[in-house]
């Protein structure tokens, strides 16, 4: 079985840039699996979504997220190209790291070393990175407070090598789990035909 399907019409130059995620490496503290790509943003898509158990079953440690490839055969504007990459991670904060003024550049900047590491060639970045801090209040006044940190990003490649931009994704999401970055235990997709 694959790691993902992509309908046998999609345009070649998308249908040869899915083949590029034939080559990357998935993280094995993740489960990802393909998704039901969004069909309003562009005609051809791919998504992708990953979590990191946690055998504890608590929130702590376990990060998720969706990355989603899209095609366009025209080009726009905003995107400089006729294809972008959206993609989001979620994961608890320890509370008094959630209060720290920096932590929003810090998450945006792991994102950006992972698609250094990783050689990811883009351009016209955007996002946001939400800090979300809650506390109880009445009768859940005695529930201790809960922090998270969210983060949204595209980017357009700048070739058809989405390789890079999977991996890329995979570390920031196992970071955002409490793994290390650079990762142990990475396994190579393997793509049956």
């Amino acid at each position: 079985m694959s790691f993902y399907e992509l309908d046998s019409s999609a345009p070649a130059q998308f249908a040869a840039a899915a083949l590029s995620l034939a080559e990357p490496t998935l993280r094995s503290e993740l489960e990802t699996s393909q998704i039901p790509a969004p069909d309003k943003i562009a005609p051809w898509a791919l998504a992708f979504a990953a979590q990191a158990p946690n055998p504890a079953d608590t929130p702590m440690n376990r990060g998720v997220g969706r990355i989603v490839f899209l095609h366009d055969p025209k080009e726009f504007d905003v995107w400089g190209s006729n294809m972008r990459v959206i993609a989001y991670g979620k994961s608890p904060l320890e509370n008094d790291m959630g209060i720290e003024e920096d932590v929003a550049h810090y998450w945006w900047s792991e994102l950006e070393r992972a698609l250094s590491n990783h050689g990811a060639k883009y351009r016209n970045e955007a996002g946001t990175v939400t800090k979300m801090t809650s506390t109880g209040m009445g009768s859940l006044a005695n529930e201790p407070s809960a922090s998270e940190v969210e983060i949204r990003a595209s980017w357009s490649p700048t070739d058809d090598d989405l390789g890079p931009h999977l991996a890329a994704w995979q570390d920031l999401i196992a970071s955002m789990a409490g793994f290390g970055m650079d990762g142990e235990g990475v396994t190579r997709l393997i793509v049956n035909q």
